[in-house]
C-alpha cells in the first residue's frame, strides 16, 4: 500500500476577521487538512472552534506546515519568533511591515511578511468569511534573507484563494498604505471625536455613514498600526492639515479658486472610481 501523506496543518495565531477568513478560505481551497488556533482571548478561541474557523485550540505552538500570524502589529514579531522553528513557512497579515522586520532582526528565513488589502470594520471570528480575499490585492514584502521557496509557497497560498499578489519593498509598502489606508482611518477617528463632542447626530445620512464607517474599526489594532507607521503617516497628515486650512480660508473668503479646487478633487475621485487595476 502507498504510504499516506502526513496531514497538512495550519497554525492560526489570532482568530479574528483576517486570520479567520484565511483559515476558512484555505480550508475551502483544500490547502490544509487541519487548522489549529491560538488566541490571547479565550472567548475568541472558543468561538472560533464553535464556528468551525479552527478545528481545535492550543496553548503551545505545534509543528505545522504553515503558521499564519494575525495579531495586532506590536505582537507580530514575538509570534513569528515563536512559530518559525515549528513551521515550514510563517507569514503575517499586518498592515505595517518595516516595523515588524526591524523588531525581528534578523528575520527568520522562513518568514514571509504579507498584507492582504481586505477587511472591514467588523472584528472577531464571527466576522470571518471565506471569500474575503477573492480578487483582492495581497502585498508580499520579503526581506533579503527570506528564502525564495518560502516566498513562492506563501504566494501560492494567496493565489489559490483568488487574490492578486504583488511583491514590493517594506518601506515602499508602508509609505503607500500610510496614504491609502492609515491616514484615512486617522481622519475618520478624528472626525468622530469632533462629532461626538458636538452632541446629537440625529439626521445623519448616507454620506455621513460612508465617510465614518471605518471609524468603527478595532481601536487596539489601529492604535498599533498608527503608532508603528507614524513616520510615514506624518508627512501626508501635514499636507492634509495645510489643505484643510487653505480650503477653510477659501470658503470663508468666497475665493473663486474654491470651486475649481473642489472640482479638481472630485475629478481625481471619479478617475479612481473608474480605474480597473
Amino acid at each position: 500500500m502507498p504510504k499516506a501523506s502526513p496531514p497538512r496543518s495550519l497554525l492560526l495565531i489570532g482568530t479574528g476577521l483576517v486570520g479567520g477568513s484565511f483559515a476558512l478560505a484555505a480550508r475551502a481551497a483544500g490547502l490544509f487538512d487541519r487548522v489549529v488556533g491560538m488566541d490571547r482571548d479565550p472567548e475568541a478561541l472558543r468561538q472560533a472552534v464553535a464556528l468551525g474557523v479552527v478545528d481545535e485550540g492550543t496553548e503551545a505552538v505545534p509543528g505545522c506546515e504553515a503558521a499564519c500570524v494575525a495579531v495586532p502589529v506590536r505582537d507580530i514579531a514575538d509570534c513569528v519568533r515563536a512559530a518559525a522553528p515549528h513551521a515550514g513557512v510563517v507569514f503575517d497579515v499586518g498592515s505595517v511591515k518595516q516595523a515588524v522586520i526591524d523588531a525581528l532582526q534578523p528575520p527568520p528565513a522562513n518568514y514571509v511578511p504579507c498584507h492582504p488589502i481586505a477587511g472591514s470594520e467588523r472584528a472577531g471570528p464571527a466576522a470571518a468569511r471565506a471569500d474575503l480575499f477573492q480578487q483582492q490585492m495581497v502585498a508580499l514584502t520579503p526581506t533579503a534573507g527570506t528564502d525564495a521557496a518560502a516566498t513562492a509557497t506563501v504566494r501560492g497560498y494567496w493565489q489559490r484563494l483568488g487574490a492578486r499578489v504583488v511583491v514590493e519593498a517594506a518601506t515602499a509598502h508602508d509609505r503607500r498604505f500610510a496614504l491609502l489606508s492609515h491616514l484615512p482611518h486617522l481622519v475618520a477617528f478624528a472626525f468622530m471625536e469632533v462629532a461626538g463632542r458636538a452632541g446629537s447626530l440625529a439626521g445623519a445620512g448616507a454620506g455621513f455613514r460612508d465617510f465614518t464607517r471605518i471609524a468603527a474599526a478595532d481601536a487596539r489594532v489601529w492604535s498599533d498600526i498608527l503608532h508603528s507607521n507614524a513616520a510615514s503617516v506624518r508627512p501626508y497628515l501635514d499636507d492634509l492639515i495645510e489643505a484643510l486650512q487653505s480650503l477653510a480660508a477659501a470658503a470663508e473668503d468666497g475665493d473663486e479658486a474654491l470651486g475649481s479646487r473642489l472640482a479638481a478633487a472630485a475629478a481625481v475621485k471619479r478617475a479612481l472610481a473608474t480605474d480597473k487595476p
